[in-house]
Order: structure tokens, then C-alpha cells, then sequence
């Protein structure tokens, strides 16, 4: 039996091995991955903007650089400022004003009800649904005190619930107090849900800012770097992984640009969800508008889990502005902008911009978020137009020319 030949396995299965090494790699590094693609986010929407000032300013390559980023620093920096303040002051006003909202929950649910009788058991479904099982059994015995304090029995709650007619006497008496404790232990829950997660937000901004803060610096040192950095790595052709270069180095090299491309689509959905926005907070009379365009804008870099991050201040702000009622207007205005963003938006311009049919785009983008989180909704795209087009060989679809036309 010939013996083993690590030099002949290779040389057998380059190709296998040598991915096999950058996905292990890639997996070591999984946790600075954040970090990494942030960096290449920076740079890719850096460097058009400094070629601008090289091309019109006739500025050198180091200061449109430097420019760009001071400019980056001075949007960071009063974003963390302004606009996380404003944010968590928005948020103890919410707090404070708990009893006051519950209070106009409680009319606005009664005033519903009166209108329609029969929705008052699918509400209290709902909220019953909501609360643990602790606290369900809470109000339940507290219920029970009501039901007895009144003397009515459940058999007759039952047959009142049943009947069409609206309830009058101790049964109109009883449904009030039951309102009021399932709302009050409804907001009781999600207030401690509030004060749970609060320090868990504090931490998460800290880090975030952290991360951008190096990200800044990173992208900024290899966009100052850049022809000198390029030298280096062509260098690695005829080093001793010049295998390694030869094999993995186009490929990653075309990757990047299609997510450049993706990321290039991003910004452009946020440009304009930004101003639908705008557009719809001037409409129902919100203020904080800056303030909350800018959340939406950085958010609006997030799919999916951006609309929630960037919802939550706005339901907060027009809550404490109009109460429950300018806060459905606003989750109806995010609603409405998201069906856009999401059936409108992402696949017209992500299969602009990565050359893909819009239905195909909006299939991946689904896909890729149920199957890989944020991280799919991110790459799903750049990933599997490069899968199509460049691995399997699908070619693009390209329209037929007159005979004689120039190419």
C-alpha cells in the first residue's frame, strides 16, 4: 500500500481544499464579522464621495478623503447626541404617562365597544392572550372577587357575553372592571418589558458605537491606503500562498463588487423611505420630524429588523403627542411604507442593481431572512446573484439588438 502523500492529496483536491481552509477561516472569525462588513459598507459609500472631491474640487486624494470622513464623524456624532436623548427622554415621558394612557385605552376601548358589542370578547382574547400565566390567574381571581362583591355567578357572565344586547345593571358594572384590569395588566407587562430590556438597549448603543467608531477608522486608513494596500495583496501572487491567491482572489474580488452594488440598492431604499417618511409625519402633524427621519434613515440600512428599531420611537413620540389614536395613525403610516419598501422598493431597485428579476430578488430576500436572520436579508442577494450568474454560469438576460446596431 502506497504510502499517503499530503503533497500529491493536494495538488489532487487544490481547488476543495483551498475553500475549505477560507470557510474555516471565515467561521473563525464570525464575531468580528460585524465589524468587517460595516467597514466595507463605510468604504464603499466613502469612496464615490472622495472621487467627487478629487474629479470637481481638484482636491488630493488624502484631503477628499479626510473631508468625507469628517463629514461621517459630524452625522455620527450628533446622532449620538441629539437623537439618542431625545429618544430615551421620549421614552420616560411614555413611562410617566402610563395611567393617562391607560385611562384613554380604557375609553377608547369602552367607546368601541358600545359601537360593537361583538368585539369586545376577541380584545380581551387578545390581551388574555398576552399576559403569562401568573399574571392571567391574578386577574382571573380578581374577577372572581368582582363577580362575588356584585353577586353575579360566571353563568351569567357567560349568557351576557352570549347575548347581542349590550350589557346594563352590575353586568355593564363588572365588563368595565374587567377592561380595566386586563388593560392595566397588559401595560403593567409591557412597561416591565420596558425597564427589563432598557439596559440591554444601553449596552447594544454602546456597542454599536463602539463598532462604527472602528469602522470609521478602519475604512478610512485603507480608502487613505488604498493603492499602496492593492500593491501588497498583488504581491501575494508569487508568495508562498499564491495558490491560495490565484484561486480565491477573483472570485472574492467579483463578490465584493456585487455587495458593493447591494449596498449601493440599500442606500437608495433609504433615501427614499426617508422621505415617505417625512412626507407622512408632516401629514399626521408629528414632531421630533428631524429626529426621527435621521433614526429612520440609519435604520432603513437594517431590513426587516430596521422597521421595528426605527418604529418604536415614532409610535413612542406620536403617543405622547395625540395619544392611542395618532399612534395607530403612525403604525398605519410604517405599515404602509413597509408594503412599499418591501413589495415596491426591494425587488425593483435590488434587481436593478444586481441585474435580477424583481420577483426572483423578492423571493431570495424572503428566503434568505427565514433561513439566515439579518445576516440573509443582508447578503441573500449579492450571494445568490453571484451563485447564479457566476457559479452555476446562468447567463444575463440581454436584449436582442437591430442588425447593424453598435454594441
Amino acid at each position: 500500500m502506497a504510502a499517503f502523500s499530503f503533497n500529491e492529496f493536494y495538488q489532487r483536491n487544490r481547488r476543495v481544499v483551498i475553500w475549505v481552509i477560507l470557510f474555516l477561516l471565515l467561521w473563525a472569525l464570525r464575531d468580528f464579522f460585524a465589524i468587517v462588513f460595516l467597514t466595507f459598507v463605510l468604504a464603499i459609500i466613502a469612496a464615490p464621495l472622495a472621487e467627487i472631491g478629487q474629479r470637481r474640487l481638484r482636491l488630493p486624494h488624502f484631503a477628499s478623503v479626510t473631508i468625507v470622513y469628517v463629514f461621517f464623524l459630524v452625522v455620527f456624532g450628533t446622532f449620538v447626541r441629539f437623537v439618542v436623548p431625545s429618544v430615551a427622554a421620549e421614552l420616560d415621558r411614555m413611562i410617566q404617562n402610563l395611567p393617562q394612557t391607560e385611562a384613554t385605552l380604557i375609553e377608547q376601548k369602552n367607546r368601541l365597544v358600545r359601537s360593537y358589542p361583538t368585539l369586545r370578547e376577541p380584545i380581551n382574547g387578545s390581551l388574555r392572550s398576552a399576559l403569562a400565566d401568573e399574571r392571567l390567574a391574578f386577574v382571573e381571581g380578581e374577577l372572581a372577587n368582582e363577580r362575588s362583591r356584585l353577586g353575579i355567578t360566571a353563568t351569567d357572565v357567560t349568557a351576557a357575553t352570549e347575548s347581542a344586547a349590550p350589557p346594563i345593571g352590575v353586568m355593564a358594572e363588572y365588563y368595565s372592571r374587567q377592561d380595566q384590569l386586563l388593560l392595566s395588566a397588559f401595560i403593567d407587562v409591557q412597561s416591565l418589558r420596558i425597564r427589563q430590556y432598557a439596559p440591554a438597549v444601553t449596552i447594544m448603543l454602546y456597542r454599536a458605537t463602539a463598532t462604527t467608531l472602528l469602522a470609521l477608522l478602519f475604512s478610512y486608513l485603507i480608502l487613505i491606503d488604498l493603492n499602496r494596500l492593492k500593491a501588497g495583496i498583488g504581491r501575494l501572487r508569487t508568495s508562498r500562498v499564491g495558490d491560495f491567491y490565484e484561486e480565491a482572489a477573483p472570485p472574492i474580488a467579483r463578490f465584493g463588487m456585487l455587495l458593493g452594488r447591494a449596498v449601493e440598492a440599500q442606500a437608495a431604499i433609504a433615501v427614499i423611505n426617508t422621505i415617505l417618511t417625512l412626507i407622512g409625519l408632516l401629514l399626521l402633524k408629528i414632531p421630533l420630524v428631524a429626529m426621527l427621519s435621521v433614526i429612520v434613515f440609519v435604520c432603513s440600512f437594517v431590513p426587516v429588523l430596521g422597521v421595528f428599531m426605527s418604529t418604536t420611537p415614532i409610535v413612542i413620540v406620536a403617543l405622547n403627542t395625540g395619544g392611542p389614536g395618532l399612534s395607530l395613525a403612525a403604525i398605519l403610516l410604517v405599515i404602509v411604507i413597509h408594503v412599499i419598501e418591501a413589495y415596491v422598493l426591494n425587488p425593483i431597485i435590488y434587481g436593478r442593481h444586481m441585474r435580477l428579476n424583481p420577483v426572483l430578488a423578492l423571493i431570495i430576500l424572503y428566503v434568505g431572512y427565514h433561513a439566515f436572520g439579518l445576516w440573509g436579508m443582508l447578503l441573500g442577494v449579492p450571494v445568490a446573484r453571484y451563485f447564479i450568474h457566476d457559479v452555476i454560469g446562468v447567463p444575463f438576460r440581454e436584449r436582442t439588438r437591430p442588425a447593424g446596431a453598435p454594441t
